[in-house]
């Protein structure tokens, strides 16, 4: 019996000589698939950045040409939280400037509100295409509290609440001399004291308004004032440290002192009348550049001799100055002398002797003038300028409202608009804002 095989073919994925073919054409398919996949992403990435381009020129257009117009035309606001809403169709003047995307010209407005020390510019643009705002952002958001970044379409929305203004003045100052009180404060315009203790105080809360200055000229005088005397028939000599020829008597009740002489290297004669003193002298000098300038040609002096020349070598000597007394000197009758005094005390002393004179010392300022034509004869005045202030202040109370409304409910509940509430000084508007904004 002949037995016959059958030649074994292989189940399932067999090879049948044309499969290298079949997976050559797949995977060509695949790739040409993949790229013109690629080619189609990278068409509309392109084509959206151009058409995303073409609409942000557009609105930046827009914006920056109502700001122009509204500026141009006084219109921008100048109350915070104010605002305006332009036409595009209003700002441009000639028909072919309007903005256009292809074939359509595009409208809508621009609002302009004062945020601040900013403008926020909200556009709502419209018939303009793909560009028209509608198309190119999503709704609106919900109001949020904090701003939002500025590369959103952003809206704000000002709420308004008010306080109440009153108005005090405090006590006026004690007057303040000239001499202590500085230069022109910048801010309140007036000249302020140098000690701020010197003003009188207020509560911290409080608003500045004014400092009121108030001048007026204080006085302050010295006296010229002799010796009288009795005519007793002596002789006298004029004043003298030593004895005069031919005169045999000192009269001690006429006893004056010479200034003080100028500073000087050179030590004094020793006299039993003289008085001597010692201070310590300097080269003073400026510097002018690089070059000293030198006073008085290099002279030694113990004090600054003015403000010019503010420094000084550090070499020094002993300088000194030197004062006498000095007496009226008689023969015969010694005369009867009165105190220092400006008017005749008594009758009896008629005479005045002109050698024995003196001032008295410069009294206080006051506000009260004592020189007049009964007295000017020997009295010496000087004046100046003495200020006294007060501050001129306001204080806020509480918000007046419990929460803060809408512009239309504020202008409702205080019964006027806000231009002219904001010329109230009886109250001062307050605003909070919220704000609002759409995404592409």
């Amino acid at each position: 019996m002949k037995l016959k095989f059958k030649k074994f073919q292989p189940k399932g994925n067999s090879y049948d000589g044309s499969s290298r073919y079949a997976e050559k054409k797949n995977h060509s398919l695949i790739i040409i698939g993949t790229f013109l996949i690629i080619i189609f992403v990278i068409f509309l990435i392109v084509y959206n950045v151009s058409k995303s381009s073409a609409c942000n020129n557009i609105e930046n257009e827009i914006l920056k040409k109502a700001e122009i117009y509204g500026a141009a035309n006084n219109l921008l606001p100048t109350i915070e939280g104010e605002s305006i809403i332009l036409n595009i169709d209003d700002i441009y003047f000639e028909e072919e400037e309007k903005p256009m995307y292809k074939d359509k010209i595009c409208s809508g407005t621009v609002k302009i509100t004062k945020y601040k020390d900013e403008y926020i510019k909200t556009y709502d643009i419209t018939d303009c295409s793909i560009c028209s705002t509608e198309q190119r952002y999503k709704s609106w958001s919900k109001e949020i509290n904090k701003k939002p970044s500025s590369k959103l379409l952003t809206d704000v929305i000002p709420y308004y609440n008010y306080y109440g203004i009153e108005y005090y003045h405090s006590s006026w100052s004690n007057w303040i001399s000239e001499d202590d009180i500085g230069e022109m404060d910048e801010t309140y315009h007036v000249a302020l004291p140098l000690k701020t203790s010197s003003i009188p105080t207020i509560p911290a809360e409080a608003n500045i308004i004014e400092y009121e200055k108030e001048d007026a000229t204080w006085y302050s005088y010295r006296d010229k004032k002799w010796k009288y005397y009795k005519d007793n028939g002596g002789t006298y000599s004029t004043l003298s440290s030593e004895q005069p020829v031919g005169f045999t008597n000192k009269d001690t009740s006429t006893e004056m002192k010479t200034e003080w002489t100028e500073w000087s290297l050179d030590y004094p004669e020793v006299k039993s009348y003289r008085s001597i003193k010692t201070s310590t002298g300097y080269r003073w000098y400026y510097m002018d550049g690089d070059t000293k300038i030198y006073w008085n040609s290099g002279a030694y002096y113990p004090t600054q001799p003015s403000e010019e020349y503010n420094k000084k070598e550090k070499e020094t000597v002993k300088m000194y100055s030197y004062q006498d007394k000095m007496w009226k000197w008689y023969n015969g009758k010694k005369r009867s002398y009165s105190g220092f005094t400006s008017v005749q005390s008594s009758s009896s002393y008629q005479n005045r002797d002109e050698d024995l004179v003196k001032y008295s010392n410069w009294t206080s300022y006051s506000s009260e003038k004592k020189l007049d034509s009964s007295n000017s004869w020997y009295r010496e005045e000087k004046t100046k300028t003495y200020s006294r202030y007060r501050i001129s202040y306001s204080m806020k109370s509480f918000l007046k409202l419990d929460s803060y409304v809408t512009r239309d409910e504020f202008e409702q509940l205080l019964q006027d608009t806000i231009p002219e509430l904001n010329k109230r000084t009886d109250i001062e508007i307050d605003i909070t804002y919220k704000f609002k904004y759409r995404k592409k």
